[in-house]
């Protein structure tokens, strides 16, 4: 009779196994990174857009959409898995702009990378879920 034997089988679940617990966490953190991008390309357009504002009114836009005064963009990045919030200052001199992850989506559990900011004289940020900024390294989450 030709066939596979209950201890072959085992094995090679074993295998399959093992192979599938080193590889899906790698996998899971792969795809935290490709979707920041989301967030990336989302505040590069709130940069490109304050600028552009700037350049006609001599000061920032203080919203993203709906009011006098706003760039006309989405409050969320492309794909959605972003929140966008600007933050002016009150001369209108200075901004920063937040992407924070949608906690109801995938990216609420990429924990390092929780936040993704940047400012008028495009310095890159990054921020934990308790709020608070880690600037010693932003190219792991811009990158």
């Amino acid at each position: 009779m030709r066939g596979f034997t209950l201890v072959e089988l085992m094995v090679t679940l074993l295998i399959v196994g093992i192979l599938a617990g080193i590889s899906l966490p790698g996998y899971g953190q792969l795809m935290h990174r490709v979707l920041r991008q989301d967030a990336r390309l989302a505040l590069l357009r709130v940069q490109h857009w304050q600028e552009r504002y700037f350049s006609e009114h001599h000061r920032y836009a203080t919203s993203l959409a709906g009011s006098a005064g706003a760039l006309g963009l989405p409050a969320h990045s492309d794909a959605g898995h972003y929140r966008l919030h600007l933050e002016v200052s009150p001369a209108g001199t200075g901004y920063l702009a937040i992407a924070h992850a949608d906690p109801s989506g995938r990216q609420a559990r990429d924990v390092r990378c929780t936040q993704l900011a940047i400012d008028e004289t495009g310095r890159r940020r990054v921020g934990e879920p308790q709020g608070q900024w880690r600037d010693e390294d932003p190219d792991r989450c811009w990158g």
